[in-house]
């Protein structure tokens, strides 16, 4: 009896960023379909990373989160929150801004690891919209 086939290769998305601010908060979300990536920053709370993810996307209640780009690479793990939803809170310090700064440069975001990869998120570099959303986000943080 033949070996069973490797599993099928996790699908690579194009996303397209949209960004809001208000008052309370600013948000940037990398999306491709019904799957995003979300940065929620808040005033005098910790940056939150949510992913959600397009029901077909079947994964684990733990989920490493793994960031590639040309402003530099980093890796968290996030936890299910939702039956298609993965979170995790950056901090709310220099760092935690930093890893936002690098993903709004943008590169590959893979949800899981190679051979049990979920998807790969190609993002982008963001625009001048980007640039406006990340003042907001630094002034949450002051």
């Amino acid at each position: 009896m033949p070996p069973p086939a490797p599993p099928a290769p996790a699908p690579t998305l194009h996303t397209e960023w949209t960004f809001t601010t208000q008052s309370n908060q600013c948000v940037a979300t990398a999306a491709a379909g019904a799957t995003a990536l979300r940065v929620i920053v808040r005033r005098e709370s910790s940056i939150r990373l949510d992913v959600v993810l397009a029901p077909q996307f079947i994964h684990d209640a733990v989920v490493p989160l793994h960031f590639v780009g040309p402003a530099g690479v980093w890796q968290v793990t996030a936890h299910q929150i939702g039956k298609n939803e993965l979170s995790v809170t950056l901090g709310s310090d220099n760092v935690a801004l930093s890893h936002v700064l690098v993903l709004l440069s943008g590169g590959t975001f893979d949800v899981g690891t190679p051979p049990q990869a979920v998807v790969f998120l190609a993002i982008r570099p963001s625009d001048t919209s980007g640039q406006n959303w990340f003042d907001c986000a630094r002034e949450k943080l002051l």
